[in-house]
């Protein structure tokens, strides 16, 4: 898309991620780019790929939203999707029967754990196997109603099989640990699995009767979806890898007789889900990944992208102080390498609000790089980073070639997040879980900073939410710096609420509460502290900004568009937003 922004719309635009066509996944495609299904996931990370039907006349996507897993089924003939869960519930692990009736799947919570499916038609749900005390993982339906699966109870792992209709469980190979996604030969007389080694995997076939057992392939790096697949003759096999070269993950065709492993695409994208159809066409999901950052007045309107970068996406945009320049993080979506590297870009505007140049970068560290908050004089760059082995908050100056000072020492596993600056330059507010012994769940803290030195003035500071249960996400200062707005995600029952607090603690007062997937950032002030700007998807579908009025709790969307939003930064003078979006995030 080429940038359309005109002369007078950066000073009434906010800036948000643009989300365009999905949220980290892609077409469900065979080798001959027959398209079976096209989704929009609701989650950056958690967006697992398109798994089709044996026949190939449907596909089944899980969608991650509040904590839960939704699935939706598309129908190919129609290219129409439909919403087929109603509860909540940790769907995962998804597949099909034989014969294509029923999706089946492990439900990860410790209610309603085991194996379920759902029937495509009416969307009713039925748990077939009930493990008891022990664990179940990667679950497979055979024609006769067989269930097999990976059991953990306590130190032993076995790979076994519950008989139809009963709770009764036979151990077929027993010491199965670190088995990953076993999968019956069609004989029957063998099972395939991946074989976990370190941070690599083997590829293993094991022959039930005397246990003996081929190493077919090793060194392989896995995504999150791992599953192997028998082809309809039992001569082969099909996976999604990475080889020690591979910059993406392939598509694979693993012969049992000993020929050389054949790729199946190079498609310049992940692929995941290797499926065999019952026809001999094999299908995948291919990720089709970019966010980019745009341009939406206040009042409303679809995000126009002034971040084309070829296949660098950006998004989580911030202003200069002056409105000269828009700051977001920059990186390539690999799924072979999560976690990502990001870096800190910045795009400067000219005087009318237009792009000038091209995206540079700020600040390129190990790791991640996020959150570029320039301070209220434009001297300063806080951001987060996990540099030296961190996950924290550092600052550098602007321009100059000072290495970054480390502001916060949480550590490793923090999960910090992105800072924002109080009005006076003074101190900084974000959210994390803090240090790791502190066993806090997720909080808001502040750091004062002298604005000389750029030192920390003092450790950090946990700020007191009186009476909050949940996981709290992002901060914000108000335009007069008295107040901080945050994310808080329930314990109970995943809901997000919007909340604003007193800066120095106090009880949070709530605002507007929504069913959604993960909104990445905080809450965004309007420029009169009375109202805030925030991303929902209401559990389904692409994200969108909206506006609360916090007195009154009227409601009204910004943005439009089918490729969806989040991630809202006001300009300096209030007139224009920067937002996230996507542009081919699909599943």
């Amino acid at each position: 898309m080429k940038p359309t922004l005109g002369g007078t719309c950066l000073r009434g635009l906010v800036a948000v991620p643009l989300l365009t066509a999905a949220a980290c996944g892609g077409n469900v495609e065979e080798a001959v780019d027959v398209v079976l299904a096209r989704h929009v996931h609701t989650d950056l990370y958690d967006a697992y790929p398109g798994i089709p039907s044996p026949d190939g006349d449907r596909v089944v996507f899980a969608d991650y939203a509040a904590d839960s897993r939704s699935l939706t089924i598309y129908d190919v003939a129609t290219g129409t999707g439909r919403v087929m869960t109603t509860t909540p519930a940790g769907r995962s692990r998804v597949t099909w029967s034989p014969d294509g009736s029923r999706v089946v799947y492990v439900n990860r919570w410790p209610d309603g754990h085991g194996v379920w499916t759902l029937d495509p038609t009416t969307g009713r749900e039925s748990r077939v196997v009930d493990p008891g005390d022990a664990r179940v993982d990667y679950p497979r339906l055979l024609p006769d109603g067989t269930v097999t699966a990976i059991r953990y109870a306590g130190v032993d792992t076995a790979w076994v099989s519950y008989a139809p209709g009963s709770r009764a469980m036979s151990v077929v190979v027993d010491g199965a640990g670190g088995w990953v996604a076993p999968v019956q030969s069609p004989d029957g007389r063998a099972v395939a699995y991946l074989r976990a080694e370190g941070g690599r995997a083997a590829l293993a076939v094991t022959e039930i009767a005397t246990g003996k057992t081929h190493t077919l392939a090793t060194d392989l790096r896995l995504g999150w979806d791992r599953r192997v697949e028998w082809s309809s003759t039992g001569e082969s096999l099909h996976l999604a890898a990475a080889g020690t070269h591979d910059s993406l993950f392939v598509a694979w065709r693993v012969p049992l007789d000993g020929r050389p492993a054949e790729r199946l695409a190079r498609s310049g994208r992940d692929v995941l889900a290797v499926t065999p159809l019952a026809d001999g066409r094999v299908a995948f999901s291919v990720y089709h990944t970019r966010t980019a950052v745009g341009l939406v007045p206040v009042t409303g309107g679809e995000p126009t992208d002034v971040t084309t970068a070829g296949s660098t996406s950006a998004f989580l945009p911030s202003w200069h102080p002056a409105g000269q320049a828009l700051g977001f993080i920059t990186f390539s979506w690999r799924r072979v390498r999560m976690p990502i590297d990001f870096d800190l870009g910045v795009l400067d505007l000219d005087a009318e609000g237009a792009p000038t140049g091209t995206v540079r970068t700020l600040v390129s560290e190990e790791g991640e790089d996020y959150g570029a908050a320039w301070s209220p004089d434009g001297r300063w760059l806080a951001f987060h980073s996990h540099v030296e082995q961190s996950d924290d908050i550092w600052l550098v100056p602007v321009g100059g070639s000072d290495r970054p000072t480390r502001l916060t020492h949480f550590g490793p596993g923090a999960d910090t997040g992105e800072p924002d600056w109080s009005p006076d330059g003074r101190t900084l507010a974000f959210s994390s879980h803090g240090p790791p012994l502190d066993g806090n769940p997720g909080s808001v803290y502040t750091v004062a900073v002298d604005p000389v030195t750029g030192f920390a003035v003092a450790d950090p500071v946990r700020v007191p939410l009186d009476g909050f249960q949940g996981y709290a996400m992002g901060a914000r200062f108000s335009p007069d710096g008295e107040r901080l707005a945050f994310y808080g995600r329930s314990f109970e029952d995943g809901r997000v609420t919007v909340y604003t607090v007193p800066a120095g603690g106090g009880t949070p007062t709530a605002v507007i509460s929504f069913v959604n997937g993960e909104p990445y950032s905080a809450p965004e002030w309007g420029a009169d502290g009375a109202s805030l700007f925030y991303s929902r998807n209401d559990g389904a579908g692409p994200f969108q900004v909206w506006r609360v009025d916090i007195p009154t709790g009227a409601t009204e969307q910004v943005t439009t568009g089918v490729l969806g939003a989040l991630q809202p930064s006001l300009s300096p003078d209030g007139r224009a937003r920067p937002n996230g979006f996507t542009s081919d995030w699909g599943g």
